[in-house]
């Protein structure tokens, strides 16, 4: 499943739910967009931010696609789950979501 404009309240009501999930994002909204992702799944744990720090991330992240994910990223971490992450191809990278 794609990340986009159509399948972000799936994707994201999944996540509410606690329930894993394996979608694709553009690589330019993701950490990779100038870095080459790895081919094999791996985790990438958030930084080790204060909660003030992680508001101002929420605040600032935009509401473009880019800070959307970035969001649903942070959500996700906060709630518990973790995000791993593998090449799909050039363009694409597959996120896992496991809670």
């Amino acid at each position: 499943m794609e990340f986009n404009a159509q399948n972000y309240q799936t994707i994201k009501q999944s996540c509410l739910q606690k329930q894993d999930i394996t979608f694709y994002v553009p690589k330019e909204f993701t950490c990779f967009a100038n870095d080459e992702a790895p081919v094999s799944w791996k985790a990438y744990p958030p930084a080790s931010l204060t909660n003030e720090a992680y508001a101002q991330i929420f605040a600032y992240a935009g509401d473009d696609a880019r800070g959307t994910l970035t969001k649903l990223e942070l959500a996700i971490h906060l709630d518990g789950g973790r995000i791993l992450y593998r090449k799909k191809d050039d363009e694409y990278i597959d996120l896992q979501v496991n809670f």
